[in-house]
Formats: structure tokens, sequence, C-alpha cells
């Protein structure tokens, strides 16, 4: 089944928080079956997805160029955040520069950087709103190639105002599609000419109950192993700072009992100068010497 190969089994090499972490194995899956020329991606925050990207275009050895368009501020969806995220993102990123570029830029301004008939792969993971995803759709539409992919996240997400799911049905039977309902959901665009045989056959298994029933439990439980993995990272996370905070108590604790022995060691070897102890020596040393003089 060529639906599935080891591509599908790898490891992402960066793993954060991100609501597209059960989505790995796929993305690892299509960019072995596409092999995309042009990746754009719109909406990036953390970079989970982007960096998946970067990682299979890295390992697969591709000829492609990659671009993550975002203005790492964040939104109503995506909450607001600092930028420690993009930071943070960057640092990681800088081992696929050769061939990747994170765009600081809205959606709309980035677009005459790019020539129309270029994108193979478009991932849409802005802001969720109907009308915007709608329009991010709409305007990158003439940028896509004759062989284009585009990815839509949280198709299956009905809450917070989110419209992916209102758009996803409007627009899907103007192209080969297939959608999975793990993850948030996830829905695949595909042109209807020039995709690789592993694509026609992902596509054409939509109109087979069995068949898409059996890629979807697949990839929910190939995800589920993503989402296993990060958790035991923050475990281990979790257990490391536990385990530093213990260590510093102890210290803290050992150096306490050091300091209040060597007190008690310094007292006993100098007893403290009370005045009794000041005049009382001087006194008797005064008497003897008055008793001293004294004698015949």
């Amino acid at each position: 089944m060529q639906l599935i190969t080891s591509a599908s089994f790898w490891t992402p090499d960066y793993i954060v928080d991100s609501a597209w972490l059960e989505h790995a194995p796929f993305a690892f899956w299509l960019m072995e079956a596409h092999r995309p020329r042009v990746v754009v991606e719109l909406g990036t925050h953390g970079g989970f997805s982007y960096c998946c990207f970067c990682q299979a275009i890295q390992r697969l050895g591709l000829s492609a160029r990659a671009y993550a368009i975002d203005t790492w501020k964040g939104d109503e969806h995506a909450g607001f955040y600092g930028e420690d995220v993009f930071q943070g993102l960057s640092a990681y990123h800088d081992r696929y520069s050769s061939f990747s570029q994170l765009v600081r830029s809205k959606f709309d301004e980035a677009l005459p950087h790019f020539e129309d008939g270029s994108v193979d792969l478009l991932h849409i993971d802005g802001r969720h709103f109907y009308e915007d995803i709608k329009r991010d759709f709409e305007i990158w539409r003439p940028k896509l190639s004759s062989r284009g992919v585009v990815l839509f996240h949280d198709t299956n997400v009905r809450e917070r105002g989110f419209g992916v799911f209102q758009l996803w049905p409007e627009i899907k039977d103007d192209y080969l599609n297939f959608e999975f309902f793990h993850g948030h959901g996830l829905g695949i665009l595909g042109a209807r000419g020039g995709l690789s045989d592993e694509l026609l056959q992902l596509f054409a298994s939509s109109n087979d109950d069995g068949s898409s029933r059996a890629i979807r439990e697949a990839y929910a439980k190939l995800g589920q192993g993503v989402t296993t993995l990060f958790s035991n990272k923050m475990l281990a996370a979790t257990v490391e700072a536990e385990r530093q905070s213990f260590g510093a108590a102890l210290n803290a604790a050992a150096e306490k009992e050091h300091a209040q022995a060597v007190a008690e060691k310094e007292a006993h070897i100098w007893p403290p100068m009370t005045p009794t102890r000041i005049w009382r020596p001087l006194y008797l040393a005064l008497r003897a010497l008055l008793k001293w003089r004294g004698r015949p």
C-alpha cells in the first residue's frame, strides 16, 4: 500500500506544542509522494508543521524552496503572543536557511513576491474565520501550479468562530480531495493533472468508504504516536525541573546546616564576650596583684 511508506513513520525533529502534531506522519508521506518544488505556509506560529515540511525537504534531498509567512503576533484563534515565539523558531530554523525563509508579513503583502503558477504545496492555517480563510484561498489560488496541492487545517472544528468546516464543502468538489478527521481535521485539495500516482490513489480513495476509513484510521494511530512523543517530552521536562528544584532545596539545606555547624564550632572555641566574661579576669588579676604587693 503506497499510501503508507517508511516516511510515514519518521519522528519529527522539532516537537513543540501544536494542534498539528497528529498530521506529521501524513506531512512526511505527502512530501515524499508529491515532491513539491515550492512550499508556502500561511500561518506558522510555533513552526511545527512548517519544520516537518523542511525536515522532509532536507531528508529527501529535494530541490525545493520553502516559505513560512506570518506576522508572528498571533490572532483570535492562535492567541496573541510575544517575540519569544519567533525567536525560538528562528533559532531552530537556521539549519534550513539554505532553502527556507521565514517571511514576517501579512499574507496579502507577501503575495506579489510569488509568481502565478509557481506554488506546488500551499498550507493555509491562518486566522480561521470563514471570511479570512476564504479570502486566503481565493487570493493565493492563482499562485498554485498545475500540480498544486492545498492543505486546510481545522476542517473538523466547529467552535470559537472557526469557519474552515463551512468553506470546505463549498470548494472541495471542484478539485480532487481527501479529508482527515483526526487532529482537528485536515482537508487536502489537488489539481486534476500532473499529480503522482500515490496522490491520485489517495484522492481516489475518497470514493471508497472502506479504503478511506482504513487510511484515516492508520494515520490517526500514527498521529497519536507523535502526540505521545510530545507528552513524554513534556513529562521529561517536568521531571527534570522537579529534580533540579529538589536538588536546589537539598543544597540550600546542606549549606544552612554547614553554616550552623561552623557557627556552633566557633562559638565553642571563642565563647561570647559578655560583660561578665570581660571584667571577671581583670578583677581576679587585680586582686592577685594587690595581694602580692601587700605581702611583708
